[in-house]
């Protein structure tokens, strides 16, 4: 089975929660505190598998336009990249799976408790899941082998951070004379004044290392703002 047009996907629709296109510098200035919170917030290399490779992250949030239901969450993502330091992981992946298993995030060092707190909000309104449904369409929509993507809540967030809101995509696809399925995880938490969006990405079935990985960063996060 050729992954190429897998490997074309898993850019595309991973629409972080948090978005994406982070590339540039932060325009706000960045306390002590902050920086302890965007070191501690993104995933690094001791959290992933050692033999995993890694490379500066690709994913843009461009699925998003022209779409209604991803109004007031653009705006909200296009207002934090102005206002607040951010921070963004490099994009790890197992070597053998071609990026189609992978995982990267990017954390927000609101100033108040309540901004992350707003900001949380957008991504457990209605309008959310709405959003990545049809972004997602729009992506796959582009991809002869790609079926029709169905977006679903993630239960099993209880406890995680301070609040936590998470959606799975899961997207056929044909190669060859053979068909799978491509899971692509978004997890947002929030932790005090942090917020932190996780992308993963898997063939097959959702990605099993995911929950470890949020609880180290969503645990070095929460230890950066108590000893700040």
């Amino acid at each position: 089975m050729t992954l190429r047009r897998t490997r074309l996907l898993v850019p595309l629709l991973a629409v972080s929660l948090a978005g994406v296109a982070a590339f540039a510098p932060p325009a706000a200035a960045q306390s002590k505190s902050d920086k302890a919170i965007l070191k501690a917030g993104v995933i690094t290399k001791a959290d992933v598998p050692p033999d995993w490779a890694s490379k500066k992250s690709t994913s843009t949030d461009r699925a998003y336009k022209g779409i209604p239901e991803c109004k007031e969450l653009k705006s909200a993502v296009d207002n934090a990249k102005k206002k607040v330091p951010r921070a963004q992981s490099r994009e790890y992946s197992e070597p053998t799976s071609r990026s189609t298993t992978s995982a990267e995030s990017t954390v927000y060092a609101f100033k108040k408790v309540s901004d992350a707190q707003e900001f949380t909000a957008v991504y457990q309104a209605p309008d959310a899941s709405a959003c990545l449904e049809k972004a997602a369409a729009k992506v796959a929509s582009g991809q002869a082998t790609a079926g029709e993507p169905s977006v679903s809540p993630i239960s099993n967030l209880d406890g995680v951070g301070d609040e936590a809101v998470g959606y799975e995509i899961t997207v056929p696809y044909s190669a060859g004379n053979q068909s799978a399925t491509l899971y692509v995880d978004l997890i947002a938490v929030r932790v005090a004044r942090a917020f932190i969006g996780f992308n993963f990405s898997n063939r097959g079935e959702t990605i099993s290392g995911g929950p470890s990985i949020v609880q180290s960063v969503v645990a070095r996060v929460a230890e950066a703002q108590a000893s700040a």
